[in-house]
């Protein structure tokens, strides 16, 4: 099956009008699978409530459920715990899992439930999980809980994730994010109704889908001749790598004052670049795939472009939306932004701030007025 076919297929059932959030989920898929670079990819889905994130996820978690393990809440023993259930087996999730495997986590928005406590928990260990190791001492166990591996991540979000994420921003991210594209409601709304699956029957059907083209391009792939990318696609995901850890850098504010405090300090780009040229090499190989060409299109590169820029909150897209839609040569003052973007100045003059400090946007005029 070629990727084409399959999004002919998936049309039928889940209407897109941009479709490259396929080739994202399947390339985080198929990345994870052949450890690309030995590199895990973490892939967040962000889309609006009911926004189709779920037709993604569920189907390909049952494309494989002994490699891709579903998971709907989050704890801070769910990764690893001395607990037994039924039958005397471990209760650890990592341990039933293996050396490899992927999470599938339908809605990372739990973590907003938690308390900042035990958030701040689940998220350190989602740092030593990227890494490949955790350990934790539980008990009076004589010995530490121990798991050494490889784990992909992918899930879904709504848009509030981003706030979660950015409060513990300085310890350093591991996800990356494919924020869906706005759709034609009424036409979603339309096929939705019209359609003849619904329910399991209708994840099942995508499952086949998805499962049927993951493991086509996975048995065509020769391991022997690992795919390389040109010079030219390097130097870009490195451009596009920097530019992505500097719009997604967070200031530490005084809210009260409406004054950032600290100038923000953007992390190194080079594991968001380990990520996107994870992107870049699966998409490639399913390329060729299709063409027995490993060359990524202008297109190809735009979707490692959304990816990064999908790292930028919602207002920071907005505020960037509105520049890069103005004359090359004329200056926006923050007012005029903020008509533009429907949020309160002050509250824009904050975003400029921080996009200004760290060298996205360049601000003139005197005084503290930003422009």
């Amino acid at each position: 099956m070629k990727i084409i076919d399959l999004k002919k297929q998936v049309r039928e059932y889940f209407y897109m009008e941009d479709d490259t959030i396929l080739d994202v989920a399947l390339a985080s898929i198929i990345a994870n699978r052949l450890k690309i670079d030995n590199s895990p990819l973490w892939l967040v889905i962000i889309g609006a409530s009911s926004g189709g994130k779920s037709q993604i996820l569920r189907p390909l978690a049952m494309t494989d459920e002994k490699f891709i393990h579903k998971l709907d809440d989050l704890t801070e023993n769910t990764f690893l715990s001395g607990a037994k259930i039924a039958g005397g087996e471990n209760a650890s999730l990592l341990h039933r899992i293996g050396n490899q495997g992927i999470l599938s986590i339908s809605d990372l928005t739990v973590l907003m439930s938690k308390s900042p406590e035990a958030r701040g928990t689940i998220l350190s260990q989602f740092r030593m999980l990227f890494d490949g190791e955790m350990v934790k001492h539980s008990g009076n166990m004589k010995e530490p809980l121990r798991w050494q591996g490889f784990l992909g991540v992918i899930a879904g979000s709504t848009p509030s994730i981003y706030s979660t994420f950015e409060e513990v921003s300085d310890m350093g991210e591991r996800f990356v994010y494919f924020r869906m594209k706005e759709i034609d409601r009424d036409k979603a709304t339309r096929l939705a109704l019209s359609r003849s699956l619904y329910g399991k029957d209708l994840d099942e059907k995508l499952s086949n889908i998805y499962g049927e083209y993951i493991r086509d391009v996975i048995k065509k792939y020769n391991t022997d001749k690992p795919v390389t990318l040109s010079k030219e696609t390097i130097e870009r995901i490195i451009s596009i790598s920097d530019f992505a850890e500097r719009i997604r850098t967070t200031s530490k504010m005084d809210w009260k004052n409406e004054k950032m405090i600290r100038l923000p300090s953007p992390a190194m780009p080079m594991r968001v670049a380990l990520q996107l040229m994870s992107f870049a090499k699966a998409i490639s190989i399913m390329r060729k795939h299709d063409s027995d060409s490993y060359d990524l299109s202008e297109k190809d590169i735009s979707i490692i472009e959304w990816i990064a820029y999908s790292l930028a909150n919602e207002e920071k897209r907005s505020v960037l939306k509105a520049l890069a839609s103005s004359s090359v040569n004329y200056k926006l003052n923050t007012s005029t932004i903020a008509d533009r973007v429907g949020l309160a100045t002050d509250t824009i003059r904050i975003i400029l701030q921080n996009l200004s400090a760290v060298g996205i946007v360049k601000r003139s005029g005197g005084g503290e007025s930003l422009q």
